[in-house]
């Protein structure tokens, strides 16, 4: 259980680390001289190191074990983070984000990995860690602005960089608990992944279902404000009252999986939820609240119950590449928020027809990417 607890808590930082940012966004440019604006960089230069360097960890820690690769991330991470808040000038801030996005990178998807090699209790773990991460993501903007608020928005980093040291320490100390798996002699490492059933299918779900519904859901607040006229701090509520029905999906998962074959169809289901919860909430042109709440619930909750099943499905695929392919699919993920978010804003400039049709047509997609594959095992 204390591996469990400490692979949630390392995805608790990750996420922590990159949603934290958000609301200080403007002390952190007045004392380093730049627009709050220029400091999302911060944000863009995290995510892009993340999703380039993934894959190459994913793939050495299927070579090497998984210790060697998520013990130094997890210090390097802690002290970049460090660094982060240490900073004089905006320019080594940006450096130091790379390192961190670089050092998160050998932390998350090995987490993930990690997880999945538990054998009867992978589903559970990998439920929980990706219960840490959802928690990071909607707690972290409020940790960060009360920080802020009562000392300063170094001490938010230095924070959060001492409490990854201090997870570093306690997997140090119970390394042995680690799973270290890796390709036997006789595994051929190189095989086209691409070739494995399944792979490119669970890949292109990775950013167009799950990459593409962050991107549709993170509109919802926009959307709330223009068509109920809802304040920006009851929003914030909202948004961390969704993120809350996301965990409990999170944490749902396990038990979930075991009317299903595999977490392709969990996922898949999952989706169609998606797909209805998301259409029908942008299409929506009432003045009652009800039937909002009721499908962001929706939305939220089979987010959260298909996210951890996609995970568990692609981690299953090919066992002995399953660091290379976690690793993959986080980068396809951050990937399909990024380019999918631009989208998404430009159908939201055009209206509501717009963004329902974007929302039935990524889902769709989605869906369709996961349909059964000729030669997969699950």
């Amino acid at each position: 259980m204390l591996l469990t607890l400490l692979l949630a808590f390392i995805a608790f930082l990750v996420g922590a680390d990159e949603l934290m940012l958000g609301p200080i966004l403007e002390p952190i440019g007045l004392e380093l001289g730049v627009k709050p604006e220029r400091v999302t960089l911060f944000i863009t230069t995290y995510s892009v190191a993340l999703a380039i360097v993934a894959p190459l960890f994913g793939a050495l820690s299927d070579k090497v074990g998984r210790r060697a690769i998520i013990l130094p991330a997890i210090v390097v991470f802690g002290g970049a983070s460090i660094a982060t808040g240490l900073v004089t000038s905006f320019e080594w801030g940006l450096f130091a984000r790379v390192i961190t996005g670089i050092a998160s990178a050998g932390m998350l998807p090995i987490a993930f990995a990690i997880a999945a090699s538990s054998g009867e209790d992978a589903l559970k773990r990998i439920g929980w860690v990706q219960a840490g991460l959802t928690l990071g993501m909607i707690s972290s903007p409020a940790f960060g602005a009360f920080l802020t608020h009562l000392m300063s928005w170094r001490a938010a980093f230095v924070a959060l960089g001492i409490a990854t040291w201090v997870v570093a320490l306690l997997l140090t100390v119970n390394h042995r608990a680690i799973p270290n798996d890796k390709a036997g002699e006789g595994t051929k490492i190189s095989v086209k992944l691409w070739q494995i059933p399944g792979v490119v299918g669970a890949l292109l779900t990775m950013c167009i279902g799950l990459g593409g519904g962050i991107g549709l859901f993170n509109l919802v607040g926009q959307h709330l404000r223009d068509t109920q006229a809802l304040s920006v701090w009851f929003i914030g509520v909202l948004y961390a009252l969704l993120g809350l029905v996301s965990v409990a999906g999170n944490l749902m998962m396990p038990k979930l999986a075991t009317h299903f074959e595999s977490g392709r169809q969990v996922m898949r289901a999952s989706l169609v939820v998606c797909l209805i919860a998301s259409s029908g909430l942008y299409w929506y042109q009432g003045t009652s609240l009800i039937p909002l709440y009721f499908l962001m619930t929706l939305w939220a909750l089979a987010g959260g119950i298909g996210a951890p099943a996609l995970q568990a499905y692609i981690s299953e695929l090919s066992p002995a590449h399953r660091g290379v392919l976690i690793s993959l699919a986080m980068s396809m993920m951050h990937i399909g928020v990024a380019s999918w978010s631009a989208v998404a804003g430009f159908a939201y400039s055009l209206g509501v027809a717009a963004m329902t049709l974007l929302a039935i047509t990524l889902f769709s997609l989605a869906i369709l990417c996961l349909r059964p594959v000729k030669g997969a095992s699950i």
